[in-house]
């Protein structure tokens, strides 16, 4: 962003941009500050399931007219990025990329079991055999031999997320049932008890039935680059850090279909722009962000996806490697409900419903049924607060 940046501002003379970055909660901490004082800033980054709490809050611009007027509709950019800038009805923001689930896998690791790496989506029966295939004990034992022994685990075929992302990859399996996660009004958990024990159960099955991802896994990323994990699942926002590891042949394909219908969790970083009283400094950050979108391509460097249809199929992008797993995802990407209270209700907070939901899960291995009990009630009860 800092190059596309600096490259706005080289292409003409009427407006400088500057950069500011935070991490997230402390940089919206600082936007709800900005609307008091009315120095909110020009042009504000978040994520599609973001939108919500400001726009509730009539704080963001209605952008559907700026959208259209710079020449773009819904059928230039990937349907989950489009609806995902969309709140009650009224566009909120240009929609810039979309990042999901996927999984990496080292491409040697796969070669020295003989296993071809997937090109697209397989079932759950196949991805576990490949994960089991390349979990190995101290003696080389897969799960399954009659000596594996679980407690010396050499190299574990699968790291994984066990904070919010696994309830994300919750969620995303109740959507393969064909589930939402609230009823229509976004007001309380709605969905049939027996997917989530089912969803649940599957989760909780790699880590202590097929014994093929670690247990209280805190760094799933470095287990991938120091060859402790031969796959991984994360988002394509760890390509970077992929690309820099020497040594390291890697690729991607799609998260598992282990239910009926595909579907993936996922998210996307929007452009938005706050409400202020300075319609010509507005003018020129509609021209910014418009912009942007048009050269996305180049934020494609990012591991970050192209929203843009014409930025994927483009050459700059299309030579980009090891994004095949998440482009082949776009057309199952879910996003999370979109609600005013999606920071309180989706919090990566240690205290969390979620995350203690997914630690229950997948760390203490909890019946499964009482941690979907307490989940659901947790988030009843931040959703109860949004009509008080």
């Amino acid at each position: 962003m800092q190059q596309m940046v600096a490259a706005y501002n080289a292409s003409q003379t009427k407006v400088h941009v500057t950069l500011m970055t935070q991490q997230w909660t402390p940089l919206f901490d600082k936007f709800a500050l900005s609307v008091q004082s009315k120095a909110v800033p020009d042009i504000l980054a978040m994520h599609g399931p973001d939108i919500p709490q400001f726009a509730a809050q009539g704080v963001l611009e209605p952008l559907g007219s700026v959208v259209s007027q710079a020449g773009f509709s819904s059928s230039d950019f990937a349907a989950a990025a489009w609806n995902g800038t969309i709140y009650n009805g009224t566009q909120y923001a240009f929609p810039l990329d979309l990042h999901m689930h996927a999984i990496y896998y080292n491409a040697a690791m796969l070669a020295k079991a003989h296993i071809t790496p997937p090109t697209g989506l397989i079932q759950a029966d196949q991805f576990i055999k490949i994960a089991t295939s390349l979990t190995t004990d101290k003696n080389g034992n897969h799960p399954g031999d009659p000596n594996f022994d679980p407690k010396n685990i050499q190299v574990y075929g699968l790291a994984m997320y066990s904070n919010a992302h696994a309830f994300y990859d919750y969620y995303a399996l109740l959507r393969q049932q064909g589930d939402n996660l609230f009823n229509a009004q976004n007001s309380q958990i709605n969905y049939p008890v027996q997917d989530g024990v089912k969803a649940a159960q599957y989760l909780q099955d790699l880590v202590f039935k097929y014994h093929v991802v670690p247990v209280g896994e805190t760094n799933p990323l470095q287990d991938f680059i120091s060859g402790k994990a031969a796959m991984l699942e994360d988002g394509p926002w760890e390509i970077p850090a992929l690309m820099a590891a020497s040594n390291l042949k890697w690729g991607s394909f799609p998260d598992p279909q282990v239910f009926g219908k595909p579907a993936v969790w996922g998210s996307g970083h929007v452009l938005t722009i706050p409400v202020q009283a300075d319609k010509a400094r507005e003018a020129a950050a509609e021209a910014v962000v418009t912009w942007i979108i048009q050269h996305s391509a180049t934020w494609g460097n990012s591991g970050n996806i192209p929203a843009l249809n014409a930025a994927r199929a483009s050459k700059e992008f299309q030579a980009l490697p090891g994004r095949e797993g998440f482009v082949a995802s776009l057309p199952y990407e879910v996003m999370l409900p979109a609600i005013p209270l999606e920071a309180q209700v989706f919090s990566a907070a240690a205290t969390s419903p979620i995350v203690v939901f997914a630690q229950q899960l997948v760390v203490q291995d909890q019946p499964v049924g009482p941690a979907i009990t307490a989940v659901n009630t947790g988030i009843n009860a931040i959703l109860a607060t949004q009509s008080k």
